[in-house]
């Protein structure tokens, strides 16, 4: 995503982040709002390379058949993108919220959640693992941010990305 881009560039390069973004301006197309319309782009060919989860290639893989759409590995790490679910306190409806949440745990859920979210679930499924998953490549080292960080400095940081890419 978008955001998850520029989390990115900060997570892996820090203070040299203007240089990075300077060194990616020539390649840049275009940076949107949202992951699916920059992905529509990368489909209709529009572009040659889109950043997404290393997950994307599973769907085309189990809903098209398609083993052309490749994930990329960045030595600097990625950027981890984590789901939650919880149950708000002021849900009219908290014991069904549980039901639900108790079904996303279970082994059920869990097996639901890499073919119709296109990410890992939570736990290990082995071989229940679909097979579309079977080749993915895996990040070898995570980059994060605290929330504080990423809260107090997140302005800025966008506009030291647009100073650098317009």
């Amino acid at each position: 995503t978008p955001r998850r881009l520029l989390l990115w560039v900060k997570a892996a390069y820090g203070d040299r982040a203007p240089e990075i973004w300077a060194g990616l301006k020539p390649h840049i197309l275009t940076i949107t709002r949202e992951w699916s319309e920059s992905y529509s782009l990368f489909l209709e060919g529009e572009a040659d390379m889109v950043l997404s989860y290393t997950t994307s290639p599973a769907y085309h893989i189990f809903d098209e058949g398609d083993h052309t759409i490749k994930a990329a590995l960045f030595d600097e790490g990625h950027f981890p993108q984590i789901e939650v679910a919880g149950i708000l306190k002021s849900s009219d409806q908290p014991e069904l919220a549980a039901q639900f949440l108790a079904y996303l745990a279970s082994p059920e859920g869990q097996k639901a959640i890499p073919t119709t979210n296109w990410m890992f679930p939570v736990v290990d499924l082995g071989a229940d693992l679909d097979p579309s998953f079977a080749d993915l490549p895996q990040p070898a080292k995570t980059l994060t941010l605290s929330e504080e960080e990423i809260i107090a400095n997140s302005g800025a940081w966008i506009d030291e990305m647009l100073a650098a890419v317009q």
